[in-house]
């Protein structure tokens, strides 16, 4: 009796450990496979990333095409003034369509209605000063003012740290725009000379712009209303910063997808253009105007 119960034991045991190396077997090629063949969360996230800024370029492009059919609007609506006002012109051009023929599109006020010392110059909304290659259609764009200072800049050691901060591919899809805010020819020609110089390869590139504005930009500073209670020189002083970032982000607005200002004397992580990008696109889906980091990354637009 008792070696059938030992024969008994042995065999069940054996049976234990022949379920167990078959549970195994079949387990650990299975936790293999769910684990090689598990979804690729930075894949995702990478498409995500990529389908928000297909949705952004797309809102930017429908923007682009209510502008453009607004001024044919316009256009037409003065093609049919003159054509009414000159009797033999009818036999010529077909009539107008009713709704072209209609004066009923409301016009916003444009920057002239703000700034009406712009309509004195022609050239009152154009650099002074530009280097340029043309690049658009980047996902950052970088806008940099910079003003004289007393002391000393620290404009070239913060160009060269955002520069070593990027790799390649941010490099390509980035643009940084300094804005020298001065009217003074002699001085802006000399910093960008020094630009031009220290950064022959990306200004080459097309990765760094310079631009300045014209005298005529501006407003008499002499003659301004005071405001909040300020004295005169912090209304200049508020007036000035106010009219240069205007100046800056028209200059970048149709260059960039992201708008993001910096201070001139900053420095920046490595890789922190793409951790704002990526940021910014987790964000599109919300009613946001602007993102901001910290005191010296103004905001990312």
């Amino acid at each position: 009796v008792g070696g059938k119960a030992m024969l008994l034991s042995l065999a069940t045991l054996r049976r234990r450990n022949g379920l167990l190396l078959l549970v195994v077997i079949v387990f650990v090629p299975c936790s293999v496979l769910v684990l090689v063949s598990g979804p690729d969360l930075s894949q995702e996230q990478v498409l995500v990333n990529k389908l928000a800024e297909l949705q952004l370029r797309l809102q930017r492009l429908e923007s682009m095409h209510q502008a453009r059919q607004e001024e044919v609007h316009v256009l037409s609506q003065h093609l049919g003034t003159l054509l009414t006002s000159d009797g033999n012109s009818t036999a010529l051009y077909p009539p107008l369509s009713p709704e072209v023929r209609l004066p009923c599109l409301l016009r916003l006020p444009s920057v002239y209605h703000f700034l009406p010392h712009l309509l004195d110059s022609p050239s009152s909304l154009r650099p002074a000063y530009c280097l340029s290659r043309g690049r658009t259609g980047v996902s950052i764009l970088l806008g940099i003012p910079t003003v004289k200072r007393d002391v000393q800049s620290y404009l070239l050691a913060t160009l060269q740290n955002i520069i070593e901060s990027m790799n390649e591919e941010e490099a390509g899809d980035s643009l940084i725009v300094v804005f020298i805010a001065e009217v003074e020819q002699d001085y802006v020609l000399q910093v960008a000379k020094q630009i031009e110089f220290q950064f022959s390869e990306q200004v080459e590139s097309g990765l760094i712009e310079v631009i300045s504005p014209p005298a005529s930009y501006y407003p008499d500073m002499d003659n301004l209303k005071e405001t909040l209670g300020d004295p005169p020189e912090r209304v200049r002083w508020r007036t000035k910063q106010n009219l240069d970032f205007a100046f800056l982000m028209m200059y970048s607005q149709p260059k960039a997808t992201f708008y993001v200002q910096l201070e001139d004397d900053i420095l920046a992580k490595k890789n922190f253009i793409s951790t704002m990008k990526n940021y910014a696109l987790q964000k599109i889906s919300e009613n946001l105007l602007g993102l901001s980091w910290n005191s010296v990354s103004l905001d990312l637009l």
